[in-house]
C-alpha cells in the first residue's frame, strides 16, 4: 500500500461582498452634492465668509500682538475689501452696459471679419435646415405653435445685482463676526477632544491651515494685480479699447487656473478684431496676454509658493467644473480656495494622506517629503 499525498478539496466557499456600506457612502455623496446645490443660497455665503476670515485671520492676530483691537482691525480690512468690490464694480459696470447695448453691432462686426472662416459653416448650416425641412414637411401647417418667452435681459441683470450684491454684504457681516471671534471658536474646538495630545494636534490643524489658506490668497492677488497692471499698460501701449478694464478682468481671470487664462486669451482676440484691420494685428495683443499668464504661471507664482502649494491639473479642473455647476461663477471663484483647504487637512490626517498625495502637483524627494511630513502633526483619526 503505497503512501499517496490525500488530495484537499478545495473550498469553494462563496465569497461574500458587503456592498452595504459602499452604497451608504454613494448615497451619503449624491445627498451632500443635493444639500450643496440646493443650499446655494445660505451656503455660498458662509462659504465666502469663512474663506475671508481664514485669510485675513493671520493680520488681525498680527495687529492684535501689536495692541491694536480685533474689531478695529477686522473693520478696516472688510472695509478696504468692500471699497476694492465696488471699485471693480463701478470699473466694469459702463463698459459692461456698454456692450450689451453695442451687442448686434458687435455681431455683425464679427461676421464680417470672420467671414472667409464662416462661408464653410454656414454651407454645412444650410444643409442641415433642407434636411429638417425635409424630415418635417409632413407637419400639420394649421398646427399652432407655443412660443414661451422668458424673461429679458435687462430683468435678469437686474435680479443677478440684487443677489450678488445682498451675498457681498452678508458675506462681510459674516467675516466680521467671524475675525472678532476667532480665538473663541477655537477655543471651543479645542475642548471638544479630552486627551491633551488631540488639543496640541486640533490646535496645530487650524492654525496651520490658516496660516496656508492666508499665505495662498494673499499672495495670489499681489500676483494676480500686478498680472493685471502688466496688462493694462501694454493693452495701452498697443491701442486696445479700455485698458483699465482690461487690467481688473485679467486679476479676476487669474484666480482660474489654466481657464482664466485661456478666457483672457480669446476675448483679446475678439476685442482686438473689431478693433483693428487685420487679423494678424488682432493677433499681438492676445500673444500678448497669453505670454503674461504664461510668465506668471510658469515661473512667478511656482519660484514665490514654491512646491507645498502645487496642486494636481485635474483636481483643480475637476472642483471649478463642481463648484461652478452647482452654485454657478461665485462657485468658480471659491473652488481653488476650497481645495486648498481641504487639501490641507487631508495632509494633516492620517487616514487622509493619500487623497492629500493625489491633490499634490508634484511629486517632493523622499527626504523632502518627509521633513515634511515631521513637521505636521497628523490626527489619528
Amino acid at each position: 500500500m503505497s503512501d499517496t499525498p490525500k488530495q484537499t478539496e478545495p473550498d469553494t466557499k462563496p465569497v461574500i461582498v458587503h456592498t452595504g456600506a459602499a452604497s451608504s457612502r454613494f448615497i451619503a455623496l449624491i445627498a451632500g452634492c443635493a444639500a450643496l446645490y440646493l443650499g446655494k443660497s445660505f451656503l455660498l455665503p458662509v462659504t465666502l465668509a469663512v474663506i475671508v476670515a481664514l485669510t485675513l485671520g493671520p493680520l488681525v492676530y498680527t495687529a492684535r500682538r501689536l495692541h491694536v483691537p480685533s474689531f478695529v482691525t477686522a473693520a478696516f480690512l472688510l472695509f478696504l475689501c468692500g471699497a476694492g468690490i465696488l471699485a471693480g464694480a463701478v470699473t466694469l459696470a459702463a463698459p459692461l452696459a456698454e456692450f450689451i447695448a453695442d451687442a448686434p453691432k458687435i455681431g455683425e462686426e464679427l461676421k464680417d471679419k470672420l467671414k472667409s472662416i464662416r462661408e464653410p459653416v454656414e454651407s454645412i448650416n444650410s444643409v442641415g435646415e433642407e434636411v429638417e425641412k425635409l424630415a418635417g414637411s409632413g407637419d400639420d401647417p394649421t398646427a399652432s405653435k407655443v412660443v414661451v418667452k422668458g424673461p429679458g435681459l435687462m430683468t435678469r441683470a437686474a435680479d443677478d445685482i440684487m443677489v450678488i450684491s445682498a451675498t457681498v454684504v452678508l458675506t462681510l457681516v459674516l467675516s466680521f463676526f467671524l475675525l472678532i471671534s476667532r480665538d473663541m471658536f477655537l477655543r471651543k474646538a479645542i475642548r471638544i477632544f479630552p486627551r491633551l495630545s488631540d488639543k496640541k494636534r486640533i490646535f496645530a490643524l487650524i492654525t496651520d491651515i490658516e496660516h496656508d489658506v492666508s499665505r495662498y490668497l494673499l499672495t495670489v492677488a499681489i500676483i494676480n494685480g500686478g498680472l493685471g497692471i502688466c496688462v493694462g499698460i501694454s493693452f495701452y501701449v498697443l491701442g486696445v479699447p479700455t485698458p483699465h478694464l482690461w487690467a481688473v478682468l485679467a486679476a479676476l481671470l487669474n484666480f482660474l487656473p489654466y481657464i482664466g487664462a485661456l478666457t483672457g486669451v480669446m476675448l483679446a482676440f475678439g476685442v482686438s478684431l473689431l478693433t483693428f484691420d487685420s487679423i494678424s494685428h488682432a493677433l499681438v495683443p492676445a500673444l500678448t496676454y497669453l505670454v503674461f499668464t504664461t510668465i506668471e504661471g510658469q515661473f512667478v507664482t511656482p519660484m514665490v509658493l514654491g512646491r507645498r502649494f502645487s496642486m494636481n491639473t485635474v483636481a483643480i479642473l475637476i472642483s471649478i467644473a463642481f463648484f461652478g455647476f452647482i452654485w454657478g461663477p461665485i462657485g468658480v471663484l471659491v473652488a481653488v480656495p476650497l481645495l486648498i483647504i481641504f487639501k490641507g487637512i487631508c495632509e494633516r490626517v492620517e487616514s487622509l494622506r493619500h487623497i492629500g498625495e493625489f491633490l499634490s502637483g508634484e511629486q517632493l524627494p523622499p527626504d523632502e517629503a518627509d521633513e515634511g511630513a515631521a513637521k505636521k502633526p497628523a490626527l489619528n483619526r
